[in-house]
């Protein structure tokens, strides 16, 4: 049996954290949506397989939900808090596994992953509104809470995961300012309706929101809500409506004084 003690000293190769396949080669890097260097590292060690079937969501054609095609729910929605959402990727069969494995299954290796994918929706979010700003647009950022069931049923939050993720690569402020009121089924098993009936109420703004509100806050207070999907938007807006309320409850900031912005790692 040959031994080669330069086998043993070549440093492992990095494995595709979806296949755990070869990574993809430097010429093909130049297809990752991202230009930040940490989510672009991350996204490069997807093997060439793994990274085609990534299906982004390049340009929305729906410009308030960010659905990649003619959008029927945005019409009907009698009241919008939110300004308007983008996604990363489509919810097709494979994001639907890959999001499974993370969210239920616990597999704490694909957390970086998730980030690095939704950072491709931060970064076309930021291009859209500010193109040629170089700090932060956003003046916090933060996420959808989970029901306490839910929260010690999984063990984690991966909105709140993937949102303090993002907030560390960008230098965006991070803060929790939700929290939710009642536990629900899960919305994968419902329908438009009944979703939105569930939503309805659920949410309200943590009392630390009002805190720390003044005539030198910036105008107006724009806010990045992160989730993982979107589906009808009743999630969202119901956040984004609480959030609006508790800031306009403070007589430093009216109605117009706030902005929230949706940003999803997949659209369904």
């Amino acid at each position: 049996m040959s031994f080669s003690i330069s086998r043993w000293l070549r440093p492992s190769r990095p494995e595709c954290p979806i296949c755990g396949k070869t990574p993809v080669s430097s010429s093909q890097q130049q297809l990752l949506p991202v230009r930040h260097p940490k989510p672009r590292s991350i996204l490069s060690r997807v093997c060439p397989q793994c990274l085609k079937g990534l299906p982004w969501i390049g340009s929305p054609v729906c410009r308030i939900c960010g659905r990649p095609e003619v959008c029927p729910d945005c019409p009907k929605r009698g009241e919008r808090h939110f300004v308007f959402c983008r996604s990363a990727v489509r919810y097709d069969n494979r994001m639907k596994d890959l999001l499974a494995l993370y969210k239920y299954r616990g597999s704490e290796k694909l957390e970086p992953l998730m980030a690095a994918i939704v950072a491709s929706a931060y970064e076309r979010i930021n291009k859209e509104l500010a193109p040629r700003e170089i700090r932060p647009y956003f003046h916090l950022a933060t996420s959808v809470p989970l029901a306490r069931e839910r929260l010690e049923e999984r063990g984690f939050n991966q909105a709140e995961r993937m949102a303090c993720t993002l907030a560390s690569w960008y230098g965006l402020t991070y803060r929790p300012m939700l929290q939710r009121n009642r536990h629900t089924e899960k919305q994968s098993l419902k329908n438009r309706r009944s979703r939105l009936a569930d939503m309805k109420g659920n949410f309200t703004a943590l009392p630390s929101v009002k805190m720390n509100l003044d005539h030198r806050s910036p105008k107006p207070i724009r806010i990045l809500l992160i989730d993982d999907i979107y589906t009808t938007g009743s999630t969202v807006n119901e956040c984004a409506g609480a959030l609006r309320a508790a800031f306009t409850e403070s007589k430093e900031t009216d109605a117009n004084g706030v902005e929230i912005y949706g940003l999803l790692w997949a659209r369904s």
